[in-house]
């Protein structure tokens, strides 16, 4: 297509403000609609939760820990989300109270507040002395029409506080000013503009440049040594060598920083400039401070590109937390999947278990039994012998029964089967709580987003609810006695019918007659024991502690699962109005660069902040170079492309790019529908692999997981 006419801006910063008034109401209206897509999205995603949690309060869950730790995170997704709407709302209602907005980030005694003295022309009553922190709330100057702001220090050196206010102050800037020292570039520095970045905004690097000039008494010979310092300081290779390292940490974050505009500067010169009493070297401390150039860079990035940076600060109000919102969403449904994986797989092993213990445990008893009735049937025809004619043969009987100690070692068998059982729940427990937060850390540390809003860690305390209380074994023998005495042989009564002529025909008969009626005894008496020791096995340890556990198990597997659907639902939904909203970024950074139209070659897109864009385009299809990075000069960010194809593994594929080898992706179907990606390799891939599998995910929906 053929370039537009990009609009005429006027040269002048008074009249480009004026220019800029449609761009901040169109970029109002378009917050606004995008607020109202989202409101709408939530409002009808948490009638669905709502749903979900009426529908647990009618489930067959029996465990109160599981029921309570589900809807709890189902109610906290639900609260957390309701509120989204109105805070987005308020964020935009601010940012329309303002004009152009600058706001000046930098650690503390790196120049923020000598730069508000030189615009200010002020005093220096309020620049720092030493390590002493001046700037500990938000400051607010005047500067050629523009709005000013100063936080407080950032960058991990004054603190989570400080650095909280600073950054939501950034989420109304327009422009942002980073001022760091020249001899300052390091990680917590560059971890700081890499967040500062990924809010959206328009980054000006400020390098204060190190070159002593003193405070007081400034001679010829003193400024003869300053210039020489400073003009070794500000050589193109030493200030080359501080972007390339800059570019160098970019890198590990996986942005590219080149897009960032840097400046060079002597503040403190600057400063002196103004003094009246350093009126003798003002022109020449100012020459060499550089600091026209400062008001040439905002000047020359307000009239070439506020009016597009105004209508871009009130879309990344909606666009930033809603990729933080998504990314969460998708992470924590990976997670509680995986998890559910997990807890099957314990679930498997643990009836595993239960099958084989309980072969081995009815193999156990039938053998106990088996030797107890062998070693009584043994003592049967010696003991008939003796007392076929003893009146008190029942008693003795007992004794012999007693001296067994039968009932004690049934007892102790069942004790040991009680303790297989405990142990087995104990280290279940154990290992299930150990995975658990083991696949919690682990997808903390490798998680595409490290953000949270629904705390994962609640689902620890369902693997530990499973045995609430532990097993006491012991407890189920002294509901269960095992009552041997009562088994004896009883009264022998019938002995006094052996009175028979043929006594030892009559004694044969009675001895036969004592032996069947205690090997009948020893039967029943081994069913007994029988039907006793399995009541214990089955209705004690298994159907009041093993098959319970199993059955909780089952639950949580599918509490998991419910969650993983619910945040995976709520993800896919929000996610489209990501892309709505990503859309009206793009389709206006064209048109203010004069390609309006070429927006409708464009089937889908997915973008981060910060980072890139990445563009779905027809099989075939080109996209014009020059607007190409037309558009990655004025969004600061990468624009990568990717071409539209029917296999879902193929966009998956291009999505993603070289960091990942294509043939290890595998996508699992779930209800006949493709919903995980697994990588294997995805804790390995290195930061700019790993945004492109963000947008992968934002563009196919997909939860992406090892």
């Amino acid at each position: 297509m053929t370039k537009k006419q990009k609009p005429s801006l006027s040269k002048d910063l008074t009249e480009a403000l004026k220019q800029h008034r449609p761009y901040a109401k169109k970029g109002h209206t378009n917050a606004v609609s995008a607020i109202n897509m989202l409101e709408s999205t939530v409002a009808t995603a948490s009638e669905e939760l709502q749903a979900e949690i009426d529908r647990l309060e009618f489930s067959n869950i029996r465990d109160d820990a599981v029921y309570k730790s589900l809807t709890e995170q189902l109610s906290k997704i639900r609260s957390d989300y309701a509120i989204l709407p109105a805070k987005l709302r308020e964020d935009v209602d601010q940012l329309s109270k303002s004009t152009f907005t600058v706001t000046v980030f930098g650690r503390t005694m790196a120049g923020k507040s000598t730069l508000m003295e030189v615009l200010t022309h002020g005093d220096g009553s309020s620049i720092g002395h030493g390590a002493q922190r001046t700037t500990r709330n938000v400051r607010r100057y005047k500067y050629k029409n523009l709005q000013i702001v100063d936080v407080p220090g950032v960058a991990a050196f004054e603190g989570k506080d400080d650095e909280d206010v600073a950054f939501n102050e950034a989420k109304k800037a327009d422009l942002i000013f980073f001022i760091l020292k020249d001899e300052d570039v390091q990680p917590s520095v560059a971890e700081c503009l890499s967040r500062i970045v990924s809010l959206g905004k328009p980054v000006v690097c400020l390098v204060n440049v190190k070159a002593d000039i003193g405070s007081t008494d400034i001679t010829p010979a003193k400024m003869k040594m300053f210039k020489r310092d400073l003009e070794k300081k500000m050589r193109k290779e030493h200030l080359e060598g501080i972007k390339n390292q800059l570019f160098e940490f970019g890198h590990s974050y996986g942005q590219d920083w080149r897009t960032v505009r840097f400046a060079y500067v002597h503040l403190k010169a600057a400063f002196l400039s103004q003094q009246q009493e350093y009126q003798e070297y003002a022109s020449e401390l100012y020459y060499l401070s550089r600091f026209d150039y400062i008001d040439q860079v905002i000047v020359d990035e307000i009239t070439r590109n506020g009016g597009f940076y105004k209508l871009k600060a009130y879309t990344e109000i909606v666009a930033v937390p809603l990729v933080d919102s998504v990314e969460t969403l998708f992470e924590q449904s990976a997670q509680n999947s995986q998890q559910g994986s997990l807890m099957i797989a314990k679930r498997k092993a643990l009836s595993e278990w239960i099958r084989e213990f309980t072969k081995s445990a009815d193999t156990q008893i039938e053998t106990f039994l088996t030797t107890v009735s062998s070693d009584l049937k043994k003592e049967v025809a010696i003991f008939a012998e003796d007392n076929y004619a003893n009146k008190n043969a029942s008693k003795k009987w007992n004794e012999v029964v007693k001296d067994r100690n039968i009932q004690q070692r049934a007892q102790k068998l069942l004790e040991q089967l009680g303790g297989e059982c405990e142990n087995e729940l104990r280290e279940i427990t154990r290992e299930t709580e150990f995975d658990i937060k083991f696949s919690y850390k682990l997808n903390t540390e490798q998680s595409l987003n490290m953000h949270s809003i629904v705390n994962g860690r609640r689902i620890w305390n369902w693997a530990t609810s499973i045995v609430s209380g532990g097993l006491t074994i012991a407890g189920i023998f002294v509901a269960s006695p095992l009552v041997i005495a009562g088994l004896g042989v009883g009264a022998l009564g019938w002995l006094g019918n052996l009175l028979f002529k043929d006594y030892e025909s009559k004694a044969k008969n009675a001895r036969k007659e004592l032996e069947r009626k205690l090997t009948n005894h020893i039967n029943k008496m081994m069913n007994s024991l029988r039907k006793t020791m399995k009541n214990v096995l089955y209705d004690e340890l298994l159907k009041k502690y093993m098959n319970p556990m199993e059955a909780t198990m089952n639950e949580v597997v599918s509490s998991l699962f419910a969650l993983s659907d619910v945040q995976h639902m709520f993800a896919k939904r929000l996610n489209g109005k990501l892309e709505e909203t990503n859309k009206l970024v793009v389709t206006e950074a064209l048109a203010y660069e004069g390609y309006e139209g070429l927006e409708y070659h464009i089937n889908s897109l997915a973008r981060i902040p910060g980072y890139a864009v990445m563009i779905v385009l027809d099989d075939g299809k080109r996209f014009p170079d020059d607007a190409r990075n037309s558009l990655r000069n004025l969004l600061k960010e990468q624009i990568w492309f990717v071409f539209q194809k029917d296999n879902l593994k193929s966009m998956l594929g291009q999505a993603i790019g070289k960091g990942c080898e294509r043939s290890e992706i595998r996508i699992q179907d779930i209800n006949g529908e493709p919903r995980i990606a697994h990588i294997p390799a995805l804790e390995t891939v290195d930061a700019y692999t790993r945004n492109r599998i963000r947008m992968a995910q934002q563009l196919t929906g997909l939860l992406i997981m090892k």
